[in-house]
């Protein structure tokens, strides 16, 4: 085989590898659906249409909204700040008002759309606590705040690894609602979180880039013997 050809050949293996490569750095989907596990003040806790709710005996109620699936994805690689809850909440009682908390479990799913493609979840779980939100003589007023319970967990799915990353400090990722916006309003409020993601090296492109490094060692041993 005569150095041409060779270095034709180790072109084409490099060429593979970055295909391969590109292959695992796909558009990957991510969804969440969130659950209230418990709360105080009285509330009743329901769970209908992707909207999780918690209602007082008078009316006022609270109201996460699972994120569905996007339509177009996101690309391996970087650091995102995705949306994993929208956030509502609508009193009723005049001043001072309803003070209430709910805890929840907010599941994330990360989904490869690839034909095939594998899942994995993280598990995001926290409060929400609502001060003295009020509607008195048509104005809404009161305060919310969230904490997380602190999480840092990375799982691997197909070609991507992702971390999550989500603070106990209170009302970090939390944006919060204003006082009498509904879920789906321009001001409802979202809980956020940190995913880092990378690709991972697949084996067949592992396998490709070393072709590619054999082809470029053996041109140099025959431009040298030549």
């Amino acid at each position: 085989m005569n150095g041409k050809r060779f270095a034709v050949l180790t072109g084409l293996a490099l060429l593979g590898s970055l295909a391969v490569g590109a292959k695992a750095d796909a558009a990957y989907n991510y969804s969440t659906e969130l659950t209230i596990t418990g709360g105080t003040g009285g509330g009743v806790i329901s769970k209908a249409g992707g909207i999780s709710s918690y209602t007082l005996a008078n009316g006022t109620v609270l109201q996460f909204q699972d994120i569905a699936p996007s339509a177009s994805g996101f690309i391996v690689g970087g650091p995102l700040t995705p949306n994993i809850a929208n956030v509502g909440i609508v009193p009723t009682a005049p001043s001072p008002g309803d003070t209430f908390s709910v805890t929840y479990r907010d599941v994330i799913t990360i989904t490869n759309p690839s034909p095939g493609g594998s899942t994995g979840t993280f598990t995001v779980t926290g409060t929400l606590t609502a001060t003295n939100v009020a509607l008195t003589s048509g104005q809404f007023s009161g305060t919310t705040s969230n904490t997380f319970n602190a999480l840092n967990q990375t799982i691997q799915v197909d070609g991507g690894f992702f971390t999550l990353t989500v603070s106990a400090t209170p009302n970090v990722g939390y944006g919060p609602p204003t006082i009498g916006q509904p879920i789906g309003g321009a001001a409802a409020g979202s809980l956020s979180a940190t995913l880092n993601s990378s690709v991972v090296p697949e084996p067949a492109s592992v396998l490709m880039v070393g072709l590619g490094l054999a082809g470029v060692a053996g041109f140099g041993l025959r431009r040298r013997a030549a």
